[in-house]
């Protein structure tokens, strides 16, 4: 019986680490990573570079690469000595791969217990429900809304369930399947009493095709294969083992994957091993009569999830680069006015305009020059932080996108002078940069112009614009894309708050059949220790001002580079109140003197199952570049309801935003990660950002340069769909500050 040891081999203090030579890569250690930090932190200091990125890029890391350096003797050993870049008890994130955490039942049924209770329901479980992907959500959202663990007693086509847990948890739980069991038996005679020549009406019913079919192959796979869920019982013998040293001194393997390692059941089912923490050891065992290239994958993946904590776990990228007005609009100064309340404390904020009297021509001659000079800088500097942070990104698991938001930039936090009304651009451009500075962009671009006015506007645009399908000859034949987002509190939890997304979409401008996509659920409320910080923001502060000083004021667009992650909630917490108010969700057609995209009429309606506690609706025009057919702008509109007519907005925002659809179809490989996975992706050996034009296409970041040439066309565009204002008593269109929304919580320059 072969008895295989990869990568390490089990020493007598077990606090030892193998070195490996290849590119820094320390096979089952956390510390080449952490140590690589380190050296290159301190490599960038002492080469003197410009403090305004190497601050915000602390620490600075690259993750080792993929491949794997050959085995080498295991007597070489030796001691590293381990040192933090910053410390990690300080970090605000809580870095966790086990968002479903086991209760007391499941912990019972792992170690080994018998079930609290055993139900028969009198009909196999494939009779009651024919899938058994739905068998398998029922089951894991009543164990987790009751305290509860439920299995059939030996496979899906038993009578029997097994029910773990308390008390009132399993008569509870008891209490439910019977429901359940009875929803479902109206639903199958229903269904038999349809005339139909097969027995799989609720197949074709419920997905169509081998998509169902896929779903249901893994749902039965996943089902015969729970007992690797269990420890193995004491004393029994595999064909194939494996071990991995595991670092617990920095990173507690229960805190990352939970107390059972519930985090890796993925692993367990996915490649019928069981894996277990032997915590005094700090040693992940894996065993397994299934052969030693399952044993070998799952080790390989365990070790690959100290590569996705690391690179989670690193600090955020944040930039805050100031770019330099054009010489008609420069003035030497800069104030603030107030601007909206921000943050939990509700903090007003600032928005910085600039001030000053207008420089005489004489004194403009050198702006050029330093304009241009400063934006190259910007440009360099955004490009460097991106790359930095998109080397970590393929080992996130989870939905990620890259934004580019247009709106007007605010500052929550700044260090200014006591007592002085303004400062110099140059001093503020300094300052912003400094540690402590935060700041946030707001969700408006604050057009003074009717809804009529922006959108043949941007019609009329087709020297920048075209439209994004074949079938749309112009612009003006760009369909709106509708938007239910409905804000409630959880049924089980009402401390949390949860959000409810509805997409309606249509084919045409002129058809009026908008079919509703699948309902996204997400965390709602303020962020917590859970939520994922964004991994790179990148701010471009544009200090636009129009106008004499006794006119009405208006901000320039300011924009920021975004990479985030959708803060989703786990299929098990979602109820069937939930899921049943997600399907009453519809798409109401407009009476026919209503424009939705001009009055804001509202064209969804919701079920009363729920209690509300806001809802907006998202208007959406979208348009692709003619420079770059694949990149996309999308044009918002955002209505917010509580006012005495549901059916008109209390108040109305305009929001902008860009992206290229080649980033969603990378950040799609990432979604669909299981633990120990990493995208295919490599920013490394091919560019993220590709070059528009083959004939510059060979200069150095020809893509990013491209896109950010195109982003600073598409600002001044807004600029100009922002308006001026010249009349100082003329009312403004759009709303009050303290109305506005942010598109993520503040930000702050580290």
């Amino acid at each position: 019986m072969a008895d295989y040891n990869y990568r390490i081999r089990e020493k007598e203090n077990a606090k030892e680490w193998q070195i490996k030579e290849e590119a820094g890569v320390q096979k089952g250690n956390v510390h080449s990573y952490f140590n690589e930090w380190v050296d290159e932190d301190q490599t960038s200091e002492s080469a003197g570079e410009d403090p305004a990125v190497s601050h915000t890029q602390h620490p600075s890391a690259s993750v080792a690469p993929r491949s794997r350096p050959p085995p080498r003797n295991p007597n070489q050993l030796q001691k590293v000595n381990y040192k933090k870049p910053f410390d990690n008890a300080k970090h605000k994130q809580v870095i966790t791969f086990a968002r479903k955490r086991d209760n007391a039942a499941r912990a019972a049924y792992r170690a080994g217990q018998p079930p609290s209770v055993i139900i028969d329901l009198g009909r196999p479980l494939t009779e009651i429900e024919p899938s058994v992907a739905r068998i398998q959500r029922t089951f894991e959202e009543i164990g987790v809304r009751f305290g509860s663990f439920i299995l059939p007693e030996r496979s899906l086509k038993d009578t029997k369930i097994s029910i773990w847990g308390g008390r009132k948890p399993t008569d509870d739980t008891v209490t439910e399947l019977r429901q359940w069991r009875s929803h479902a038996r109206a639903r199958q005679h229903i269904q038999e009493s349809r005339p139909s020549g097969k027995d799989n009406f609720a197949r074709i019913f419920s997905i169509i095709g081998d998509s169902w079919a896929a779903e249901e192959k893994t749902a039965k796979r996943d089902a015969e294969r729970q007992h690797y869920q269990k420890a193995p019982q004491q004393g029994q013998k595999f064909k194939s083992n494996g071990y991995f040293l595991w670092p617990n001194s920095e990173i507690r393997a229960i805190d990352l994957f939970g107390p059972h390692c519930e985090a890796l059941d993925t692993l367990r089912i996915e490649h019928r091993v069981y894996i277990n923490f032997d915590e005094a050891r700090s040693i992940f065992k894996v065993h397994s009569n299934s052969g030693a290239e399952r044993v070998n994958e799952v080790v390989q993946r365990i070790e690959n999830t100290i590569k996705e904590y690391v690179a989670r776990d690193h600090r955020p990228v944040t930039l805050l680069l100031v770019e330099p007005p054009s010489p008609p609009d420069h003035r030497p100064n800069v104030q603030t006015v107030a601007g909206p309340f921000l943050g939990v404390k509700q903090a007003r904020s600032k928005i910085p305009i600039l001030d000053g009297e207008k420089l005489a021509p004489d004194d403009t001659t050198d702006l050029e020059q330093e304009a241009e000079n400063s934006m190259s800088r910007n440009k360099s500097w955004t490009y460097g932080a991106t790359q930095k942070v998109l080397e970590r990104i393929p080992y996130y698991r989870g939905y990620l996108r890259m934004r580019i938001n247009f709106g007007t930039f605010a500052l929550v936090k700044f260090q200014w002078p006591p007592g002085v009304a303004s400062v110099t651009l140059e001093k503020f451009a300094a300052d912003i940069q400094l540690p402590g500075t935060k700041g946030t962009l707001i969700r408006n671009i604050r057009s003074d112009r009717t809804p009529q006015d922006i959108l043949e506007r941007c019609r009329q645009a087709g020297d920048l614009f075209q439209a994004v399908s074949t079938s749309e000859q112009s612009l003006a034949d760009v369909p709106p894309q509708y938007v239910a987002m409905i804000y409630l509190r959880h049924p089980e939890k009402i401390e949390e708050m949860v959000q409810l997304e509805v997409t309606f979409t249509a084919n045409n401008a002129k058809d009026k059949a908008f079919e509703g996509s699948k309902a996204l659920w997400t965390k709602g409320g303020k962020p917590d220790a859970t939520t994922q910080a964004p991994p790179l923001e990148v701010f471009h502060i544009r200090l636009h001002r129009y106008g004499a000083l006794n006119v009405k004021k208006t901000f320039g667009i300011s924009w920021q580079l975004q990479i985030s992650m959708e803060n989703t909630i786990d299929i098990s917490r979602i109820t069937p109140r939930m899921e049943e108010f997600a399907r009453g969700v519809r798409f109401k057609e407009p009476p026919a003197d209503e424009n939705p995209a001009i009055s804001g009429y509202k064209v969804f309606t919701s079920p009363p199952t729920l209690p509300i506690i806001g809802m907006e609706q998202k208007t959406t025009f979208r348009y692709s570049l003619k420079a770059q057919p694949s990149c996309i702008l999308e044009l918002s509109r955002y209505d917010e309801y509580n006012g005495t007519d549901p059916r008109y907005p209390s108040s109305t925002q305009w929001a902008a935003s860009f992206y290229d659809r080649d980033w969603d179809v990378k950040f799609s490989e990432n979604a669909g990660l299981s633990v120990g996975q990493s995208a295919s992706w490599n920013p490394q050996s091919e560019p993220f950002f590709r070059a528009w034009n083959a004939s510059t296409s060979k200069a150095p970041h020809a893509g990013f340069t491209d896109v950010f040439r195109q982003v600073q066309a598409v600002a001044s565009f807004l600029d100009k769909l922002k308006g001026r204002l010249s009349d100082p008593n003329v009312a403004s269109t759009t709303n009050e500050f303290s109305q506005e929304t942010v598109f993520e919580s503040e930000v702050t320059s580290e």
